[in-house]
């Protein structure tokens, strides 16, 4: 028994810890590759926003050796004086967040109307949600809890969680050509493996106030509850120097797809020998579906839904019933006796891929200046009370920039899908990109009123001269 308990708590210590790192990864790296949407200086990171773009790059050849971006958005916390408060006030509360880690990313043209590219990258999203409720700094128990929410109509809320390995093989090749534009077109086939997931809900919560001399209590009325997380945590032994790969072993393999053109105008002006190549563009649009599908994962034994509130049941009581939790197989128990029916889950779920539309436009203004206005329209919502999904957190991205093969400048001023405007900066220093997602972090980042922000970096390698570069791309096919 004593060994089936520290089993027990080293699962639970791996799903605490995979969440926790997660989160983590997301204070210290946050941005989006956005700065560099539309650019022929991309390189391979360019299909992550169309899968059509890798043939408009300027590289016959480009590496990118290792990459690591996020977002944060949240409206719970914010900073004053180098502290950390809560926002008060009935509203509702949220914080989601992605991170992605590439590890190799390779592209290749063999011409001028071909490109091949192929990544590994590790991906993660995070959403938190909650109905209108109260929140203060130092909350000590769940009487206080109640007791500030007691004019909420009820508790709702959702925790979603996923990560997963990705393998991109991208191809895309020209489609049409003349001497005043080129359409170009790309699929991108994605390989996931399954790593981390874990999933809760709160659903329609409600409770009364009931008082006797100065004794207040709060007796649950009704309601439902769920919670889940993928096996591997199960299947994964804590602390061994196989953790690692145990978890991309016990995970599950799915497919997904993204899609892509982009149509590219010249300028008629320009001499023959100067039309239909990656960089004399006037204008360049660019359309796309990214992150078709899903991922699949295996429910752990203990993912169970609970619906209904036994009778009697009042703060002091719940208090008790859940202090002193150690694993899933405690917790399951002890929300079994909380709620009227207990049903496990099914023994595989998928949870939805940020699914989403991308419109991009670029534009050069001469002498290297360039304007990038790019739209992302999520094909779905990441309410997770009856479905599993993640959602990308960009809306609008307008980003002028100064660029070169060597040299970049980037200021994207952001209006994210949580009404957020960012302002934020980047600067590429050669196969070195850098920046941050909200300069406030730089500027000011001890008075914030909101923790929405953070940076991100891009190491790659590619041809470093702009004379070879435009030998290629001129040469008559």
């Amino acid at each position: 028994m004593q060994i089936n308990k520290r089993i027990k708590n080293k699962r639970l210590f791996l799903i605490v810890a995979g969440i926790a790192t997660s989160l983590f990864f997301m204070r210290a790296n946050a941005q989006s590759y956005k700065p560099t949407y539309g650019s022929a200086f991309a390189g391979s990171t360019s299909i992550f926003n169309n899968p059509a773009s890798s043939v408009n790059q300027s590289f016959k050849w480009e590496a990118t050796i290792l990459s690591a971006q996020a977002n944060i958005n949240s409206n719970l916390f914010y900073v004053q004086n180098d502290s950390i408060g809560v926002h008060e006030g009935m509203f509702p509360k949220y914080f989601h967040g992605n991170v992605d880690v590439n590890l190799l990313n390779l592209l290749y043209k063999p011409n001028n109307k071909q490109a091949f590219s192929v990544g590994i990258r590790a991906r993660t999203f995070n959403h938190i949600k909650t109905e209108p409720l109260v929140a203060v700094n130092g909350i000590k128990s769940m009487h206080e809890f109640f007791k500030l929410n007691r004019q909420t109509p009820y508790l709702e809320a959702f925790v979603t969680h996923s990560g997963w390995l990705e393998t991109n093989l991208n191809y895309s090749q020209e489609i049409f050509r003349d001497q005043k534009s080129t359409l170009t077109a790309g699929l991108t086939l994605q390989i996931n493996k399954s790593i981390s997931a874990a999933y809760a809900t709160v659903n329609k919560l409600s409770y009364l106030e009931s008082t006797n001399g100065i004794d207040t209590l709060y007796t649950l009325t009704a309601g439902g509850a769920s919670f889940g997380y993928s096996s591997n945590y199960d299947e994964t032994v804590a602390g061994t120097a196989n953790t690692g790969t145990d978890f991309v072993k016990n995970g599950k393999s799915s497919f997904g797809l993204s899609m892509g053109a982009e149509y590219l105008l010249y300028n008629t002006e320009s001499h023959s020998f100067q039309t239909n190549h990656a960089l004399n563009y006037a204008l360049k649009i660019g359309v796309s579906i990214m992150d078709i599908g899903g991922v699949s994962y295996k429910n752990t034994v203990t993912s169970s839904l609970f619906n209904g509130v036994r009778p009697n049941m009042n703060d002091p009581l719940i208090s008790g019933k859940t202090t002193g939790i150690q694993n899933s197989d405690q917790l399951r128990d002890s929300l079994a006796t909380i709620f009227a029916s207990t049903t496990p889950m099914p023994e595989t779920f998928t949870i939805a891929k940020p699914t989403r539309f991308n419109l991009n436009i670029d534009k050069p203004l001469g002498n290297n200046f360039y304007i990038n206005a790019d739209l992302t329209i999520n094909m779905h919502a990441s309410a997770g009370l009856t479905k599993r999904r993640v959602r990308d957190l960009n809306l609008i991205t307008v980003t002028p920039r100064y660029e070169t093969l060597h040299i970049g400048v980037y200021m994207p001023v952001q209006y994210n899908t949580q009404g957020q405007l960012m302002l934020g900066g980047a600067i590429k220093l050669g196969p070195l990109t850098v920046g941050v997602h909200r300069l406030r972090w730089l500027t000011n980042s001890s008075n914030m009123d909101n923790g929405s922000g953070g940076g991100y970096l891009m190491l790659s390698i590619h041809p470093m001269s702009l004379k070879k570069i435009k030998t290629i791309i001129d040469c008559p096919e």
